[in-house]
């Protein structure tokens, strides 16, 4: 995090200037050094993968171009992937759908945000399954190593986020991670399966190809940045929801319904603190916010928000701090 100088003077604002510039420097340097698509579900950018591992099917024979459309098809709906694929094509679409009906229909708009929990819960049970699941394993680390796993954590945060819709409605901005790495899982596996399948010219396959990995090659690191600041602002928006359910509470006492939206709290900020251990990008998106508001205050010049807020950040990193998950016994280090 960005540490704050006090400025009583032109001398000290000048140093307090060049260590945020410095630091501000270090966070770019940082963003240069990450690497492309470190996230659980981005099977083709990462080095643990959220799609399904390959199997020896028929798909990867190179007589599978032979095949009629339907045959190949056949082929595809027999593994495991076509339904991770056909999972985050609805949960796009479910998104779409709930984010446009919002705006005059807001049944609708739940229903197809429920529907979107759904598929994204499908896809990420495809995965575990798959990783966790598919060979022998130890009883005795594989409950750690599935809460080590941020495929299970994801999971867990969409399955809260379905639960808890049935009774405080839908979670503000809650969706926005999700989409944005299903567009990429949906992109990458059209490209790798089925452009063959609908597109028969050769010469048209390459150059849709080609336009699938320069989008892919572009976005795909502003897409996670995008990612982690939204799971940032969902945990910002989740506690100003808190404010109207305080008043729900004292006016209409419905304690369910507080309690529900505390622990969606609750689990939100136990989400972002593991993010923010295991992931350089959510952890760059932090310290990017706190550099910012230090440098408000800076210009806003008064101490006691300064002493305020650096009273506040203590406060909430020794409570973060105890949100930690145990190490692997054995794991060498």
């Amino acid at each position: 995090m960005a540490i704050f100088i006090s400025r009583k003077s032109n001398g000290k604002a000048k140093k307090k200037y060049n260590l945020l510039s410095i630091k501000s420097n270090q966070i770019l340097f940082a963003f240069r050094q990450c690497h492309l698509f470190h996230h659980p579900c981005f099977p083709y950018y990462s080095l643990h993968t959220s799609m399904p591992p390959t199997q020896p099917t028929p798909t990867n024979s190179a007589n599978l171009r032979y095949r009629t459309p339907l045959q190949q098809l056949v082929t595809l709906a027999k593994t495991q992937q076509f339904y991770w694929f056909l999972g985050h094509v609805f949960a796009v679409l479910f998104f779409i759908l709930s984010t446009l009906t919002g705006f005059w229909n807001r049944h609708s708009s739940l229903k197809y945000y429920r529907f979107s929990l759904l598929s994204i819960i499908l896809t990420y049970l495809i995965v575990i399954r798959q990783i966790h699941f598919k060979s022998t394993f130890k009883l005795s680390s594989i409950n750690i190593r599935l809460l080590r796993d941020e495929n299970v954590q994801y999971l867990l945060l969409a399955v809260i986020f379905y639960v808890s819709s049935f009774i405080i409605g839908q979670t503000g901005s809650s969706l926005y991670s999700f989409a944005i790495f299903a567009v990429f899982h949906v992109s990458t596996y059209f490209q790798n399966h089925l452009l063959s399948v609908f597109i028969g010219d050769i010469a048209t396959q390459s150059r849709i190809s080609s336009m699938i990995s320069n989008f892919t090659s572009k976005f795909n690191q502003p897409a996670l940045i995008a990612a982690s600041n939204a799971e940032i602002v969902l945990l910002v928006v989740s506690g100003f929801q808190l404010i109207p359910s305080a008043l729900l509470l004292l006016f209409r006492r419905n304690i369910v319904e507080v309690s529900v939206q505390v622990l969606v709290f609750v689990a939100i900020v136990v989400f972002n603190k593991l993010r923010f251990d295991s992931n350089q990008y959510t952890k760059v998106v932090v310290e990017q916010m706190d550099l910012k508001v230090n440098q408000t205050l800076a210009q806003i010049n008064s101490p006691q928000l300064s002493q305020l807020y650096q009273n506040a950040r203590a406060g909430a990193l020794k409570y973060l701090s105890l949100i930690k998950l145990p190490k692997e016994s054995g794991k060498k280090k």
